[in-house]
């Protein structure tokens, strides 16, 4: 039985060749050593005749180790192989994040460098008009331009603010009855005259219990969409039903494709796989739908009649 405790222990501690290697050595000394002391090999094998049962014996425990080895390591490679798919991801995440933040400073950049310079040389034209008689109509017509870009350079700016406070969920809209014609009309009022005279407005009345400023945001937005990419017509149109107030921006411009409809939301849209235009941070779309939904509402696209059609569903106030 001494013999039993050290074969046992090589098979659990060291596996079946050392085992099997150990048993041997300790049965070739022990004979050597009854051998000396003239006991004889029948003396040896007396004493080791459970050697078999014990080699089976430590057979099932070193196999059993192995096996247990093998789930603990298929399960430890499994995990491994899981961590690295998240890593994986993680990083081509981070990576698109990269290159989205690259592109929207370089847009920023270049759309907030184009108006400020034409602002900064026509306000240097007027500090030296203020020394020679420069005509009325060009110093009139300088401030009117100084003005429609300082109107542009804002919006950038509140689109910017709201993109970035709608990804971080800290956003507030107002609730208020809103006339949709009014805002329309003061959204006109920013843009240069010609511009304005060019988009037709309907009479249409609809009301929305909604924010009036982000209303305005959203319009902007739109109609800064059509003027860029849609026809020469540019039409709002403002209707009710029975469960929402409607605003709708129209042009005749070209259609998308329809598995691109929803696409034209998102951040940094490349339209008809060309860049975004220079000078549009690609987030006019994104910021408008946002707003929207936040007010309880939906902003869509869709092309019907030969017309491209933003339509903005906001719940109705109930008056009017």
């Amino acid at each position: 039985m001494l013999a039993v405790v050290p074969l046992v222990l090589a098979g659990i501690f060291f596996g079946l060749r050392i085992s099997i290697a150990f048993s041997v050595g300790l049965l070739i000394v022990t004979y050597a050593v009854f051998e000396l002391l003239g006991a004889g090999a029948g003396a040896v094998f007396a004493t080791y005749r459970g050697i078999p049962a014990l080699m089976l014996a430590m057979v099932g425990i070193v196999v059993g180790r192995m096996s247990d080895l093998q789930v603990a390591l298929e399960t430890e490679l499994e995990s491994r192989r899981r961590v690295e798919n998240e890593l994986r991801g993680t990083r081509s995440e981070l990576e698109d994040m990269i290159d989205a933040k690259d592109e929207l400073i370089a847009s920023v950049g270049h759309e907030l460098r184009t108006p400020l310079t034409a602002v900064l040389g026509f306000a240097e034209m007027l500090k030296i008009g203020n020394e020679t008689d420069m005509a009325k109509a060009d110093r009139t017509e300088m401030v009117d331009f100084i003005a429609r870009e300082a109107f542009d350079l804002s919006g950038i700016i509140d689109d910017l603010i709201v993109a970035a406070r709608i990804e971080i969920g800290k956003l507030e809209v107002a609730r208020v009855p809103t006339v949709l014609r009014a805002q329309a009309a003061q959204v006109l009022e920013g843009l240069d005259s010609e511009v304005a005279a060019g988009i037709r407005i309907s009479d249409d009345a609809a009301t929305a219990l909604a924010d009036p400023g982000r209303v305005r945001q959203i319009l902007r937005n739109l109609i800064t969409n059509a003027l860029r990419y849609g026809g020469d017509h540019i039409e709002i149109v403002m209707s009710t039903d029975e469960h929402a107030a409607l605003l709708e921006v129209c042009d005749d411009g070209p259609s998308l494709p329809e598995d691109e409809w929803e696409s034209i939301f998102d951040p940094y849209y490349r339209y008809h796989g060309e860049p975004s235009q220079p000078g549009s941070v690609g987030l006019g779309l994104t910021v408008a739908r946002g707003l929207a939904e936040l007010m309880d509402g939906t902003l869509t696209y869709r092309h019907h009649d030969a017309r491209s059609i933003f339509t903005l569903r906001l719940p109705p106030s109930g008056i009017g």
